[in-house]
């Protein structure tokens, strides 16, 4: 018999109540934590009773639910059939079932993870609202796959991931999409758009630049000294300071949830400023090459011309030693794989701001992060590709209602939120 058919017949036999309710109890507290101990955990029997109630479920389905491994357990086929169809009916009788709290109790805290940057630049300060209208809030910060593992374990009844969950046993919407963006501090920049040997021939001091003027196209800002996009087919729902909705995150991928900066070699020119050569006349005018846009204190060069070989003598930081944002920045937008090793590893992005903005180095990072230095010019961005790579942020729950009627508060006002972020 298939897969397929022992499921119906399971469903079946749930559906004429064949089945014990503590036994399906107990299979979906096992399915979600993953093993018999962390079921035991979360309804408060002991190990030996959970192995024996789904030792009875199996006889009776005639069909074995869980593979035993080494640590834990892992549902075939039929069982994810099985938690699918009754996943949301327990959760709502349970929340049926549950104790009617006292009058002027207050409820209990809302469980919320995800991404330690994004919930502390954006989720936290939405949020504040809700805390002073009494609503209870624990955060706990971690990389998307471990804390969606406590989801389904009932540690959390919230948790923001860098990446989309697999499986149905936890229901997930869009929240936010980050930006990602190629940064450096200003020393950094300098280097790479003041430095070329026709610039040293004209005569204006050993760093060959000009103070004002330097073959660049100038864009309009707004007055907050935020760039106004030059055409309309910018990133659909962004605006042009930067984030849509990572991840810690991680974020992330979640995101994970969640690039480099560099000088060119003495004598080889900039491989992101235009220079300028003497005119017969004496004239300076514009020789042919990459060209640099000037954003209020921002500059960058133009995806068409930006070199990165140039950023191979400027050190990358980043948030873990496999450079998973830089190296998908560099798979997105020039379209080859990134060879470097990292000067420094921050475990946090804000850390990673922190160096670059010092002038560290360099790195790739969510725009949301960095778009107020961005702005005052404390940070600069190397490149603004026409697509820039972006990542979904989701915001996730077990399925069914929440016994805590602040569970869906807390979710509604960080989904009107996100729409601003």
């Amino acid at each position: 018999m298939a897969a397929g058919e022992y499921a119906a017949a399971i469903l079946g036999l749930v559906e004429t109540a064949s089945l014990d309710l503590n036994l399906l109890r107990t299979f979906l507290a096992v399915y979600r934590s993953g093993s018999f101990t962390g079921a035991a955990r979360l309804l408060g029997l002991s190990q030996p009773t959970v192995t024996t109630q789904m030792r009875a479920l199996e006889r009776q389905t005639g069909r074995e639910l869980f593979e035993r491994l080494p640590r834990g357990v892992t549902p075939t086929p039929v069982a994810d059939e099985l938690a699918a169809r009754i996943a949301a009916p327990l959760d709502e009788l349970a929340a049926v079932a549950g104790p009617t709290p006292r009058a002027g109790a207050r409820a209990e805290p809302v469980h919320l993870a995800g991404p330690a940057e994004l919930l502390c630049t954006r989720v936290l300060p939405a949020l504040a609202p809700l805390i002073a209208e009494g609503v209870r809030l624990r955060v706990a910060t971690g990389l998307t796959d471990p804390l969606l593992d406590e989801l389904r374990a009932g540690r959390h009844d919230l948790v923001i991931a860098t990446t989309r969950p697999r499986g149905r046993t936890v229901h997930a919407v869009p929240l936010t999409d980050e930006e990602f963006v190629l940064v450096a501090a200003p020393i950094w920049a300098e280097r790479l758009l003041g430095r070329g040997p026709a610039r040293e021939d004209e005569g204006e001091g050993a760093a060959g630049r000009k103070p004002e003027g330097r073959g660049v196209v100038e864009r309009d800002t707004d007055t907050d000294g935020v760039v106004v996009p030059e055409t309309e087919d910018e990133i659909h729902g962004q605006g042009p300071a930067g984030q849509g909705a990572e991840g810690p995150g991680s974020a992330g991928e979640g995101g994970e949830g969640l690039g480099s900066a560099g000088r060119g070699a003495e004598g080889q020119g900039s491989a992101v400023q235009a220079t300028e050569h003497q005119g017969p006349t004496g004239q300076a005018t514009e020789a042919p090459g990459p060209t640099v846009r000037h954003a209020g204190r921002r500059s960058f060069a133009a995806p068409d011309s930006f070199d990165p070989a140039v950023l191979h003598e400027v050190p990358l930081i980043t948030y873990a030693e496999d450079l998973p944002i830089a190296r998908r920045y560099w798979r997105h937008v020039f379209g080859r794989r990134l060879a470097r090793t990292a000067a420094m590893t921050v475990p946090d992005l804000r850390g990673v701001l922190a160096a670059v903005a010092a002038g560290a180095g360099f790195s790739v990072l969510p725009r949301y992060l960095c778009q107020d230095l961005l702005a005052s010019g404390a940070l600069v961005a190397l490149l603004e590709p026409e697509d820039p790579p972006i990542n979904t942020g989701f915001l996730v729950q077990r399925p069914g209602a929440s016994d805590n009627p602040d569970v869906a508060r807390v979710r509604a006002l960080l989904l009107r939120a996100a729409r601003r972020w």
